[in-house]
């Protein structure tokens, strides 16, 4: 889907300049001399204050913020009246220059927060407010853009240096001034994310991404985007657009830089790559649904490897000693195995650093990790899981990669070595769950014919997140004859009607069927026991995926408490007559 996007509004956010001696080194700039009279050049840095974490997470340490620069973004020169003299990139060290400028003119610098470059490669990064309580509120991607605004001066008749920092606000023991350093510290994070996947394809371009961030984004569930009510930082695919949080006493992401890149990691599976995760509530050391347990590691490792740092680190409230760190590379939480995100971030991160800690002995480097997720992963005939990940990159490696793979997913409990292929054909590991498990890909042939199919909800429970292991499960179709068919998903458990006025005491079976990456019909009413539908012509010889799953098993509602606990379903595929 495309962002919509309409008029430009600017949220000016009030900063104090501080001038600075020398000059800069920015880009290229468009300004030019209106009055025919001396010319003059103004130039210096944009900087922003970003907050490091306490030791273990515990709070950010917002009494000892760190200068850096703003990378990479729109910087301009404005006049007394607003109007816009000169406009430039600013550089690595976030230096700018503006040249051929009047002198004696009134001026003052604006750094917008966003990234744009054309051509090849090419992005466009915008840092917006969501949050709008007017009753009438514009479209997101026409919500106020952030600036960082500094005071007038006037350049007088020498080479003015003028430098700008955007700060924190913070106050000893609250925010007292405006937030002015949290978009750019998002900005510049993101830069980094635009800088690392740029080393391994210098000519990437990057969709538009549209971030949002406000005051008002609070860990308040609710989904009402407009009153900032997130419930967490997240990213929603196929919008390309990515929240994060900012209540001061609720929780803030700006300067906690994994989470924002573990967001940013499901924009490049959406932008570069593809993704067939589900998403929904998951807990460290769960045993998850396997393409939601590949998404959520892919955002740990990626954030990970684009930082540099192997330990993710998510603050609390502002002034608090809230939060926690995992690492990447050493951490063991839950049953180890293919439904273990944090197992299969540690070997994503693992394959790619060069730190030797014992079961960690090698590095294939970013370059053939970047060209399975935009190759094979983009466009496999399976879902995206560890498996079809870990052999299509197997596949690509010597002989001392792949041994080295073999390595790092034996360690987490997943198959490994020849018997390792895009289906977890030979996968044994359960999770402790019995059944309904394994094998990953029940295999079915579209002739009519009835394939009885079972789900259960062991690892979940009454939490109805409906994403743990059991719960859903996958087929692999063969199609013998060139046709429409006619899809057939029937409740073959018992469930007894209840007092329940909602209709939750009954079955609601749901399926989605997949050539490869491409969706082709879902059957998804509220109809109970009961879901059909009639596909587009499906080709013989070609292979296509289907996942399945009760929606009762999901349902934030709450179905009763009597509600079978494992359902079975009669599923066929019939050619049409």
């Amino acid at each position: 889907m495309i962002v919509l996007r309409g008029r430009l509004a600017l949220t000016a956010l009030s900063l104090v300049a501080m001038a600075a001696c020398g000059g800069g080194k920015g880009g290229n700039n468009n300004s030019g001399n209106q009055g025919g009279g001396p010319v003059l050049t103004v130039s210096g840095t944009v900087n922003y204050e970003f907050v490091r974490p306490n030791a273990n997470c515990n709070g950010l340490n917002l009494d000892a913020p760190v200068l850096r620069p703003i990378r990479g973004a729109t910087v301009q020169l404005l006049g007394s009246s607003d109007a816009v003299l000169g406009t430039t990139i600013s550089g690595e060290d976030g230096s700018y220059v503006f040249t051929n400028i009047d002198a004696n003119t009134m001026v003052r610098l604006r750094v917008r927060a966003e990234l744009k470059q054309q051509g090849a490669p090419s992005w466009d990064v915008e840092v917006r407010d969501n949050f709008d309580d007017s009753g009438n509120p514009p479209p997101l991607g026409s919500r106020p853009l952030y600036v960082a605004d500094g005071s007038l001066f006037n350049i007088g008749s020498s080479n003015a240096s003028r430098d700008l920092t955007a700060t924190t606000g913070w106050g000893g023991s609250s925010y007292t001034g405006a937030r002015a350093a949290a978009p750019f510290a998002i900005l510049d994070t993101i830069y980094t994310a635009i800088q690392f996947v740029l080393s391994a394809d210098a000519t990437a371009n990057f969709p538009a991404l549209d971030v949002f961030w406000s005051v008002n984004n609070t860990a308040t569930v609710s989904g009402d985007l407009d009153a900032g009510e997130l419930g967490t930082s997240s990213y929603f695919t196929g919008l390309q657009e990515l929240f994060l949080l900012g209540d001061a006493d609720s929780d803030t992401d700006e300067f906690d830089d994994h989470v924002v890149l573990h967001e940013w990691g499901h924009y490049f599976e959406d932008a570069f790559s593809r993704s067939d995760s589900r998403g929904g509530a998951h807990n460290i050391g769960e045993s998850l649904e396997a393409a939601l347990a590949f998404g959520e590691a892919w955002g740990h490792a990626f954030a990970a490897m684009a930082l540099d740092e192997p330990i993710y680190c998510d603050t609390g409230p502002a002034g608090s000693s809230g939060g926690f760190s995992l690492s990447t590379e050493t951490g063991n939480f839950g049953v180890p195995g293919w439904f273990n995100e944090w197992g299969i971030a540690t070997v994503i991160y693992d394959l790619w650093d060069t730190d030797d800690d014992g079961s960690d002995n090698g590095s294939i480097g970013w370059g053939p990790i970047y060209n399975i997720m935009t190759g094979p992963q983009a466009s496999g005939d399976a879902f995206t899981t560890v498996f079809s990940f870990a052999a299509e990159l197997r596949a690509a490696l010597n002989a001392q990669g792949q041994a080295f793979i073999d390595s790092q997913l034996a360690r987490e409990n997943i198959v490994s070595g020849n018997g390792l292929d895009i289906w977890a054909s030979n996968e044994t590991n359960n999770a402790g769950v019995a059944q309904d498990v394994l094998p990953l890909y029940t295999d079915y042939t579209a002739d009519g014919s009835v394939l009885n199919v079972c789900m259960n909800n062991q690892l979940d429970g009454l939490t109805r997140d409906g994403n743990n292991v059991g719960e859903d499960r996958y087929l692999r179709i063969s199609v013998p004859l060139t046709d429409e068919y006619d899809v057939v998903m029937a409740a073959t458990t018992p469930t007894p009607a209840t007092a329940d006025p909602g209709d939750r005491d009954q079955s609601d079976p749901d399926f989605y069927i997949y050539d490869g990456p491409q969706e082709l019909i879902r059957g998804w009413s509220s109809d109970d026991n009961l879901e059909t539908a009639r596909t587009p012509t499906l080709q013989a010889g070609t292979t296509y995926i289907a996942f399945l799953e009760e929606w009762r098993f999901q349902d934030v509602d709450g179905a009763p408490a009597s509600f079978p606990s494992r359902m079975c379903f009669d599923v066929s595929f019939t050619p049409t007559p």
